[in-house]
């Protein structure tokens, strides 16, 4: 079978090659398969077969009869995700910088859709078969929360509410630059550039596109940057970016090529050239993610901890010298927090203090204090997964905390698996003859400085 796609091409449009114009308006359409449908005798431009590289001009009527590719389905794959929300509807996931969302040419394999269908999972069909519940998209390199729909009503539901801008993304973003101004937002149409079709640009033809910024952090030569989308456009962020001088760092599309750093301060010359060959991608994740669940109508909001690699580069960007303090280790309860310290030479993890009767946001600046005082340049933070690796209540809130201390403090937070400290704690309690009844704040630093002393031992066997 064939569809049919007719174009007709507006009185205001710039003249163009067939095949580009054709890849460029036609949805799901490439211009390398434009210009093989082209070769194919598949095309007419005013009722007449041309080649591929014919001019196309206002007025002129396209006509093209697209044959159906061959069936494909994403195939199962056992790959590890990290699950931050799911019911029977729909399913939070926190994307890997790296990963593809949905199967594509060149990438069949290894993607979020190949990880879902292989743990089982049941998708909506609307996306058809490659890209089964993919409501939206986050590009390969960029790591953060993606929300995916387990049944058709749902997606509908969900894609609607994206069309309508009432789901907030908030993203986290490091940049080449510093601003003058502490927030502000660009507005410029963005679309496909006519020289590099598969690169996006600012154009005065594109569709409108705003993207809202606040400055969370300055550096002499980089920005941390706090950034919400209004729009969905694609690469949207990256564009914009690159648009008013302030690329995302690592960025190979959008950030400029930088060999002399000219425009460095020249005594962080050399620390900016470390920091760029560190950034392996594009330091750019969808931290926050909030919107209205599509069937109960309960809000939904979700936030996730910084990426290994982002807070590297972000750890770099405070600490040129490297990261040289103590480490703090928390151990969350549901009613104490237990709190553990290490040595300076980061070594030796000893109990410190248990905090009781403090929500997440009190808990968050008291641990924040107790690192400002201490010199502790990194929080260690103890994540309750369940045995069998799928996370729950006591995990979440751990994430919450997470976020929380990464917004109230200059450290990096690290969640760190906890599946046995409390069990350890009671083991060592008792080793040492302590009764373990009327000291269950005891039980919670002993519990934090076990986690601490894993993490501890894990960075030495690396160093």
């Amino acid at each position: 079978m064939r569809r049919r796609i007719v174009l007709v091409v507006p009185s205001d449009a710039p003249s163009d090659r067939l095949d580009h114009y054709i890849g460029t308006h036609a949805s799901d359409m490439s211009r390398t398969r434009a210009k093989d449908i082209i070769s194919s005798g598949l095309v007419t431009l005013n009722g007449e077969t041309v080649k591929p590289s014919v001019t196309v001009v206002p007025g002129d009527r396209i006509e093209v009869d697209v044959p159906e590719l061959e069936h494909l389905s994403a195939a199962p794959e056992d790959i590890p995700l990290d699950i931050c929300y799911e019911d029977e509807h729909l399913l939070v996931v926190n994307k890997c910088a790296g990963m593809v969302v949905h199967p594509a040419p060149g990438s069949y394999s290894g993607t979020l859709v190949n990880a879902l269908v292989g743990r089982g999972c049941e998708l909506s069909a609307l996306g058809g078969s490659l890209r089964p519940g993919i409501v939206h998209r986050l590009d390969r390199d960029t790591s953060g929360l993606i929300v995916v729909a387990k049944t058709d009503e749902a997606h509908r539901r969900l894609s609607a509410m994206f069309e309508a801008r009432e789901v907030r993304k908030t993203y986290l973003a490091l940049v080449w630059g510093v601003f003058d101004e502490t927030a502000g937002t660009i507005e410029a149409p963005i679309g496909r550039r006519r020289s590099d079709r598969k690169r996006m640009g600012v154009v005065p033809d594109g569709r409108t596109a705003t993207t809202g910024w606040r400055v969370r952090e300055q550096f002499p030569y980089s920005t941390f940057m706090e950034i919400d989308l209004k729009t969905g456009r694609t690469h949207q962020i990256r564009v914009h970016m690159s648009h008013i001088h302030r690329p995302i760092i690592g960025d190979a599309d959008y950030g400029r090529i930088r060999p002399s750093f000219g425009d460095v301060p020249p005594h962080y010359r050399r620390q900016a050239e470390r920091l760029n060959g560190r950034a392996t991608h594009q330091a750019l994740f969808a931290r926050h993610l909030a919107f209205i669940h599509p069937m109960t109508e309960v809000p939904i909001e979700l936030a996730t901890p910084m990426p290994d690699d982002f807070a590297s580069l972000l750890a770099l960007l405070r600490h040129p010298e490297g990261e040289t303090g103590r480490v703090i280790g928390i151990d969350p309860g549901e009613a104490r927090i237990g709190v553990a310290l290490s040595d300076e030479g980061r070594y030796l993890a000893s109990s410190l203090e248990t905090l009781e009767g403090l929500g997440d946001s009190a808990a968050a600046i008291r641990i924040s204090e107790i690192a400002s005082e201490r010199g502790v340049d990194t929080i260690v933070v103890g994540y309750p997964i369940h045995m069998d690796g799928t996370i729950g209540h006591r995990a979440m809130r751990s994430r919450e905390l997470a976020v929380r201390l990464e917004d109230t403090s200059r450290c990096r937070v690290v969640l760190h698996d906890e599946r046995l400290s409390s069990a350890e704690a009671e083991r060592v309690m008792k080793e040492k003859g302590e009764r373990k009844r009327g000291k269950k704040g005891r039980v919670d630093q002993i519990a934090a400085s076990i986690i601490l002393q894993g993490y501890l031992d894990a960075q030495a066997i690396q160093r």
